[in-house]
């Protein structure tokens, strides 16, 4: 636990540094403190990227990032002072208290509970590989899953610290749970005083969606991160839209985050149509040389990846298989490829079989049905009753006559495009949780918003109940969740350092004079060898490239 908080002290002055860097030409704007946070860890995720394309992300690269940190301290310590000036009096303070005990609390959870599914199966072997490779062309053959190439998990590379301390820290999605966690306290404060409560509830959402995943908080997994990043482009476009004053720069800004939030897990790509709305206001002002410097940020952002993407699985998008750009010889079959797109449709349509892949939304969505959870049934009826009350609320204001804000319009757009998305692809609820809950927070900071007064507030009044109550069930498992690990923890021995990743079942596979891993009898990837698989077939059906590792693996 100690460990953990250390860290997370370290990351926010790391990224605090380097956020004011990269937000550092814009030189007449302060932003608030969560901005340069979210900067710093784009700035930092894309560097890892870029690092690792020539070499391990191991100490080498830790120092030329704290080189690179300090010099953009250096630079804009006036901003920096400027920003200790204006919180300082939070942080020593009855608040601060409060948020010091919160983040300590979030320590508890990252400092031992359980790991993401996905972290035993790939998440921490895929980090393992940055820290010792940085890349190796073809990995996907070895095991499909590492063709999925999330960012995210260079982020957590570069602050794992295994060459430090011989432990490979994972408190990474911890600390992103803590800023935004505190970002969402400190706006809440002025609830009362707010007369739009849209982001108020945004703001909800996030904590909310914390509550569902506090026991992994320990978990590098690709879902958290995505989730919190799509909560925060939305909480802030609504923050900016409805409390501040609609600053096209802020927009812009929030529009290169959702590029980054792609990078994380491509399934949240369409987040990024929010910039249609910042985009045409650029274009309306003729302001070209601030569209040139976004849309080449966007593209820093993108090139990594996708370069990465390139040397891992030989495709452009892993696994879409329309862009076939490639011929090398380290690229994953085609078939592989639709195969593992198909499962990921199968299982997340309860389906589990990827001769059903084609089989109608009319037949497959009653056995997805059956297969959720009574409180995830409840949570999902409170996102259909959500979506009726914003229809009912947009025809009070039509009537009324009241003007919509373009602004507004381009989030609902990019909101329902990834719900459509997430239904027809993968209708897993921890793919979209942050898109289903928006539904349900953006309506009931609407009611709340609204004038009270006819017979469609008492119908809007009667929907947002029956909302609040559909939502119960879902916090309330949590909730017991969370209480019950607590009671089941204390005594556990991770108080100072963190609990390691699990240890899986190996044994080895001689290729070419070279041990590759894959487990024996359960799905854990373990961290502790490499490379390796989760799944012998896979690695039966790949060799070397050439006689080492570092030549990479191709298809037999």
């Amino acid at each position: 636990m100690l460990s953990v908080i250390l860290s997370w002290v370290y990351i926010f002055l790391v990224c605090m540094l380097v956020g004011t860097g990269a937000l550092g030409f814009f030189k007449k704007k302060q932003f608030s403190l969560i901005y340069y946070l979210v900067a710093g860890v784009i700035a930092i995720t894309v560097y890892a990227e870029f690092f690792s394309l020539f070499g391990k992300t191991g100490a080498c690269a830790h120092g030329i990032l704290l080189a690179g940190a300090l010099v953009a301290g250096f630079i804009n310590r006036n901003r920096l002072r400027q920003i200790w000036q204006e919180y300082r009096g939070v942080l020593f303070s009855w608040e601060g208290f409060f948020y010091c005990c919160f983040a300590i609390l979030i320590a508890f959870f990252t400092s031992r509970g359980e790991f993401h599914t996905d972290t035993n199966i790939y998440h921490a072997a895929a980090i393992r590989i940055y820290e010792e490779y940085g890349l190796v062309k073809g990995i996907g053959n070895l095991q499909l899953h590492y063709a999925y190439n999330s960012s995210y998990l260079a982020f957590a590379s570069i602050f794992s610290f295994k060459w430090l301390i011989g432990q490979s820290l994972h408190t990474t999605t911890g600390f992103l749970e803590t800023i935004m966690c505190l970002y969402a306290f400190h706006g809440l404060r002025d609830f009362v005083r707010h007369k739009n409560h849209v982001a108020d509830m945004m703001r909800v959402g996030i904590l909310l969606y914390t509550l569902v995943n506090v026991i992994r908080s320990m978990s590098p997994a690709t879902d958290y991160a995505t989730m919190y990043f799509a909560l925060f482009i939305m909480t802030a476009w609504c923050t900016n839209l409805f409390e501040g004053e609609s600053d096209l720069t802020e927009f812009s800004l929030l529009s290169v985050a959702a590029v980054f939030t792609a990078t994380l897990k491509f399934s949240s790509c369409l987040l990024i149509l929010v910039a249609v709305y910042p985009a045409a206001c650029l274009i309306r002002d003729k302001k070209w040389k601030e569209i040139g410097g976004y849309l080449f940020c966007g593209c820093i952002i993108l090139f990594p990846f996708l370069v990465r993407n390139y040397y891992i699985s030989g495709w452009l998008l892993y696994p879409f298989d329309k862009i076939d750009l490639f011929q090398v010889v380290w690229k994953i079959p085609k078939e592989f490829l639709v195969n593992d797109a198909d499962q990921i449709k199968v299982w997340g349509r309860c389906l589990y079989d990827v001769a059903k892949v084609d089989m109608p939304v009319r037949e497959w969505l009653p056995v997805w049905w059956e297969h959720q959870f009574r409180y995830e049934k409840m949570f999902l009826g409170a996102v259909v009753l959500g979506a009726v009350l914003q229809i009912m609320i947009l025809f009070m204001r039509v009537m009324r006559r009241q003007k919509r804000k373009p602004g507004y319009a381009a989030l609902q757009f990019a909101l329902w495009a990834n719900i459509a998305e997430w239904f027809l692809l993968a209708p897993f609820i921890r793919y979209g949780l942050a898109f289903l809950l928006a539904v349900v927070m953006i309506a009931v900071g609407e009611y709340l918003s609204e004038r009270k007064s006819g017979f469609y507030s008492i119908a809007a009044g009667c929907l947002t109940f029956c909302i609040i109550v559909s939502v119960s069930p879902y916090w309330d498992q949590y909730v017991t969740d969370a209480g019950v690990f607590v009671k089941q923890s204390l005594k556990e021995p991770y108080y100072i350092m963190q609990k390691d990743y699990d240890q899986g079942s190996m044994e080895s596979y001689d290729i070419n004079g070279n041990k590759v891993y894959f487990s024996t009898g359960e799905e854990v990837n373990s961290y502790h060898v490499f490379p390796g698989t989760c799944y012998k077939p896979m690695l039966e059906r790949s060799t070397l490239i050439g006689d080492k590792i570092e030549d990479g693996f191709r298809a037999k």
